[in-house]
């Protein structure tokens, strides 16, 4: 029975721990250390405008919120930056931003440029 309880307890943390993500500029993308799931940018209007244009989640690691975990490096890089993002990527404009509203203040908004 103690050593069910101890098995349980050593998961919690590592379970818990966030992954990390890196910046991959050669390849203009946030990604997770082993490189399988990334979300891609370009640049735009001379550096200062980061358009989010594709997030890939291997089907082995969907459901554990990496897509999310990418799209917030992405945004914390922006906001650390004085970038606006601009979301191409539908999972970023469908479902991260409106889950998570606190990042729009960062979004370009394309119709003050029009």
């Amino acid at each position: 029975m103690t050593n069910t309880a101890a098995t349980s307890e050593a998961k919690t943390p590592a379970a818990a721990e966030p992954p990390k993500i890196v910046l991959n500029q050669a390849k203009r993308r946030f990604e997770t250390e082993d490189h399988e799931a990334f979300i891609e940018y370009k640049m735009r209007n001379n550096g200062k405008l980061m358009d989010l244009v594709h997030t890939y989640v291997p089907s082995s690691k969907r459901g554990l919120g990496l897509a999310s975990h990418l799209c917030v490096a992405a945004f914390e890089h922006a906001s650390s930056h004085s970038i606006s993002v601009f979301p191409s990527c539908s999972y970023v404009s469908d479902t991260f931003l409106p889950r998570n509203p606190s990042w729009k203040p960062l979004v370009h908004d394309i119709k003050s440029s029009i």
